[in-house]
């Protein structure tokens, strides 16, 4: 299992996978939204696994896509606005529903033991002529994230504590903080290099990887 951990010094609420909520609910969206918005049709309803507080929710909404966002954490639900919420873990989610855009970000295709699984619910819930896109952890990355190093994200300062690849599995810890609370999250990703991940991909019924930008592969579903 994904070893993952967090802890926050104002006492507010972690999510089941160690992600801490008050951090998840201020971090800026990034380039995610516009990544997934370039290749989705215009207005396509976004089916959204681990939306966590909503940081993409929000910007797809806004760009015009209905998003149905499925989060295992009540607490990260709670701050998703303008969405349908499904309070639900991935690997067991079965809406009987099918979308044309699917997407699994915040690299959880590297999660030990649950990566195939998460892959499996989004070929249950793709349209046949849908797409599915999932963000990777970069093994250039892993490899060459350092304890030690620091990092400016939107409004937080991050420092990460430890970071060691072994036996193809990262384990990192990172302390963020905006001056007035402190954030610790502890995690385990398996690392695929590009063979790896193709093979992973097309074993759970998917075409070969289209990769788009940051680590996110684009995937059609196979003939089922």
């Amino acid at each position: 299992m994904r070893l993952c951990t967090g802890s926050a010094t104002d006492g507010s609420p972690i999510a089941p996978d160690g992600s801490p909520v008050g951090l998840y609910r201020m971090l800026p969206p990034g380039r995610e939204p516009e990544i997934i918005t370039a290749v989705s049709p215009p207005g396509a309803c976004v089916l959204e696994l681990g939306c966590g507080a909503g940081r993409i929710t929000h910007a797809l909404v806004a760009a015009g896509h209905p998003v149905v966002a499925v989060d295992q954490s009540a607490d990260m639900l709670e701050h998703v606005r303008d969405a349908r919420t499904v309070l639900s873990d991935i690997e067991s989610l079965d809406l009987g529903e099918r979308f044309p855009v699917v997407t699994l970000g915040s690299c959880l295709v590297n999660m030990p033991e649950l990566g195939e699984a998460f892959l499996d619910t989004c070929r249950r819930h793709v349209d046949d002529d849908g797409i599915v896109l999932v963000q990777r952890t970069s093994p250039q990355w892993a490899r060459s994230l350092r304890a030690g190093t620091r990092l400016r994200v939107g409004p937080f300062d991050v420092l990460i504590t430890e970071a060691r690849v072994e036996d193809g599995l990262l384990t990192a810890t990172q302390e963020c903080t905006d001056g007035t609370t402190t954030w610790t999250h502890s995690w385990t990703d398996i690392v695929f290099e590009d063979g790896e991940f193709e093979e992973l991909v097309t074993g759970r019924g998917f075409s070969s990887p289209r990769w788009t930008a940051e680590e996110w592969a684009l995937l059609r579903p196979s003939p089922r």
